[in-house]
């Protein structure tokens, strides 16, 4: 039963003036944790972005503490009007907090995220795992501050008495004023796009800065057509550059450089390599090198390509063709003056190749191509015309890209041996179960025909294997509702049917055929061909996330991506996150989600510090 009287109306009007001064010292605590926030975030690059960084600083989290006094100690101070139980209640409410904001900071600092239900989880499981330094000194804190608070209390209740509320107010007057230019500002910068200011939204936890607009357009005062145009501009001009490499290339090449021959059949799954549907490349992967571990870099052809021929994460992607950065690999041939033949299904005028993979070559052949089966076979008989007249003199590398797969695409009249087999496809159809069969064996008779253009491909250098190292591979896979889950086609998951790929390579002076079981990537090519084929001495991390294809580690991890969707394969663990900060586990033989199990803190670390490696100041 609650107290009444003036008694107690003295006792806790007493009590909420001594709450307003441990509120107040509390905000000075918070923004003395919160500091690491901006950091972490990187400084803007304006005055103004600035100016708004610390402003919003202090009035968001002033707003923050006040709103957990208000919500928690304030309604309490009514409930148990004594000071003692009203100390200690704000001492272990304030310590609470804080050392939410104290995770949430290390978290921010090394995922780029904020705390959210999974990621607690994680915490909680793993904090104290081998391995994962800078987790347990924040707990230790606990007690720590627990006490601070408790001194903070009492010291306070004696300092407050006697002291007008009035003192408070001019100290309380900055706070507001902070707190309602934060988003008065930030409604200005969200309708201007001034990205100095919005891209700070999710600097700090429970950030909303306000925006208005909807409001702005109705009024009339701010065009929508305009403001529309205006935001595919910023889109399309990320602040973040790319560092790449890390510094610049020492190479000692080789006597007699190796002509390369890279070839891409995009839609092509590992499972697929076999002497029924691809006899060819099955005979010739079988007097070579096999990878049978090979994991795409991508679900979707433009990241996977990205990765193959950069060695980096397809988050990388935008900012490579903003600035027009080519691959160290692209850079380094034309230095060691490689002729250059380039020769895609669909052609070589999308962004990924002109403004970033050969956006520095010189005098590229590039002639425009239809797609699909018909653009398949145009593009090899280019590719033969091309090869008859490289002179001797000089080494050449050829990039050859086959994309009839990712339409399931035929030449016409040819129906092919896997039977029953789809004759019409309606990409705008979704697919159905009872379609599997029919749809897969289409699938398979596109791989056949692939096969038999890859079978002539390879007859056209069958005389030069001493001098040229031929590479065969795919961007990603295909699936067909593998898992029962009604998933079809490319890009839509992280499955192994949509990554696992082919990888065949012919090496010169690597005579005996040899199968390779251990796990490798997209990311590893580049590496080794400009290690072991064009004789950069540099380390691999100067310019590359990947490692060699010959590196055995069996527990190494892999990353698949593109520009938000992130997924890790390590052993048979997939874990996949997202900008958010959403996780899940998943088992790589059914894509199922691990019940009762959490991924790796110290793996997600790696992984992140990966991602920001070649990020530019």
């Amino acid at each position: 039963m609650v107290e009444t009287g003036p008694h107690y109306r003295d006792n806790v009007s007493r009590l909420i003036g001594w709450g307003h001064w441990f509120v107040f010292f509390n905000i000075l605590l918070a923004m003395a944790v919160s500091v690491r926030y901006l950091f972490a975030a990187g400084l803007p690059d304006s005055a103004l972005g600035m100016g708004y960084m610390l402003v919003s600083w202090v009035g968001h989290f002033a707003f923050l503490t006040f709103c957990t006094y208000l919500l928690t100690l304030f309604p309490l101070t009514f409930v148990f009007p004594r000071l003692r139980a009203v100390q200690f209640l704000g001492a272990g409410i304030a310590t609470a907090a804080l050392t939410l904001l104290l995770v949430d900071t290390q978290v921010f600092s090394l995922f780029g995220f904020h705390l959210n239900p999974a990621v607690w989880r994680l915490l909680l499981d793993q904090a104290q795992a081998e391995g994962a330094p800078g987790w347990g000194w924040l707990f230790a804190w606990v007690p720590v501050l627990f006490v601070l608070e408790l001194w903070l209390g009492a010291w306070l209740w004696r300092w407050s008495r006697g002291r007008s509320r009035s003192l408070s107010r001019p100290l309380t007057l900055p706070l507001l004023v902070c707190f309602f230019l934060t988003h008065s500002v930030h409604i200005w910068a969200d309708a201007t796009l001034y990205t100095p200011i919005t891209l700070q939204k999710a600097n700090f936890p429970l950030s909303y800065p306000m925006t208005a607009k909807g409001f702005l357009i109705r009024q009339g005062w701010l065009d929508e057509e305009s403001y529309r145009q205006r935001s595919e501009q910023v889109a399309d001009n990320p602040q973040q550059r790319l560092s790449y490499p890390l510094r610049p290339l020492s190479v000692q090449p080789p006597e007699q450089a190796p002509n390369i021959l890279l070839v891409v059949a995009d839609g092509l799954r590992a499972d697929q390599l076999d002497a029924i549907t691809m006899p060819n490349l099955s005979r010739f992967a079988a007097q070579h090198l096999r990878f049978d571990n090979h994991l795409s870099a991508g679900n979707r052809p433009e990241p996977a390509l990205f990765s193959l021929f950069y060695s980096l994460p397809a988050h990388y992607r935008r900012e490579a063709e903003l600035e027009r950065v080519a691959p160290v690999l692209i850079n380094e041939l034309q230095r060691q003056d490689y002729r250059i033949g380039l020769f895609a299904s669909g052609g070589t005028d999308a962004d990924l190749y002109r403004n970033a993979i050969f956006s520095t070559l010189r005098s590229p052949a590039m002639e425009p191509a239809p797609g699909g089966a018909e653009g398949d076979r145009r593009v090899l008989g280019r590719f033969a015309g091309w090869l008859s007249q490289q002179p001797d003199d000089r080494p050449w590398f050829s990039y050859v890209y086959l994309d009839a797969l990712n339409a399931l695409s035929l030449p016409e009249g040819m129906t092919g041996p896997f039977q029953p087999s789809l004759t019409q496809l309606n990409p705008a159809d979704s697919y159905r179960a009872e379609q599997h069969e029919a749809l897969l064996n289409r699938y398979r008779n596109a791989v056949f025909y692939t096969d038999q253009l890859l079978g002539g491909l390879l007859g056209l250098v069958q005389g030069l294997e001493r001098n040229t190292l031929v590479v065969v591979t795919s961007g990603h896979g295909m699936e067909f509702n593998d898992n029962g889950n009604n998933t079809w086609g490319f890009g839509n998951a992280y499955s192994p049917a949509q990554l696992r790929v082919p990888l065949v390579i012919a090496w010169p002076g690597r005579d005996a055929p040899a199968r390779f079981s251990h796990p490798t990537s997209h990311l590893d090519l580049a590496p080794t061909l400009l290690q072991q084929a064009l004789g950069v001495t540099n380390p691999l991390r100067s310019y590359a996330s990947g490692q060699s294809l010959f590196a055995v580690r069996p527990n190494r991890w892999r990353l698949a991506s593109d520009e938000e969707e992130y997924a890790i394969y390590q052993n048979g663990d997939i874990t996949l996150f997202n900008r958010r900060g959403d996780l899940q586990l998943l088992n790589a033989t059914d894509y199922g989600e691990r019940e009762g199990s959490n991924p790796e803190l110290t793996l997600l670390m790696q992984v992140m510090n990966e991602l920001n490696r070649f990020q530019g100041k």
